[in-house]
């Protein structure tokens, strides 16, 4: 058995009713690992970035650089974390086997030219648990599809 490693990242997925939870899923070679991210760990992280740039010998404005970027490479921090401690990090993330999975749909929004609107790209994931559903915005669904692939195979639809 080889050891667990990370393979891919997907962020910013949203969920629920004006994706009012965010989540970074993280693909090993053994499995799926959904992270919440918490306005908790957000505020950590910005904690962190402002320490650095200050041990760094930043000012104000790099401090402020620091904190400003936080948000947007959040999810980067998952590269340096054991996957199972990513999975014990806050209690609402989980996990997903390949085995468990029946399948999953990786849809790409639109562009509605009636009202100048563009809808999310959308990622459905049936598995044994039920049905989970989130959009995306961050990431092209040909990169999701690629980062999914080498895991689930022919389920990826």
């Amino acid at each position: 058995m080889y050891p667990e490693k990370i393979m891919g990242l997907i962020p910013d997925l949203d969920k629920g009713l004006f994706g009012q939870k965010a989540y970074t899923l993280i693909v090993t070679n053994y499995r799926l690992i959904f992270a919440q991210t918490t306005n908790q760990l957000m505020k950590q992280e910005i904690e962190r970035a402002k320490s650095q740039a200050e041990a760094n010998g930043a000012g104000f404005f790099g401090k402020w650089k620091a904190s400003a970027s936080t948000g947007m490479n959040f999810h980067n921090r998952y590269y340096n974390m054991p996957p199972q401690a990513i999975l014990q990090e806050d209690p609402n993330n989980f996990e997903i086997r390949p085995e468990q999975v029946k399948s999953i749909k990786v849809r790409s929004g639109h562009y509605d030219q009636q009202y100048a609107t563009t809808s999310p790209n959308r990622l459905v994931i049936k598995w044994s648990g039920g049905k989970e559903k989130f959009t995306f915005e961050r990431m092209d669904p040909v990169q999701v599809k690629n980062i999914l692939g080498p895991l689930v195979g022919s389920k990826l639809r």
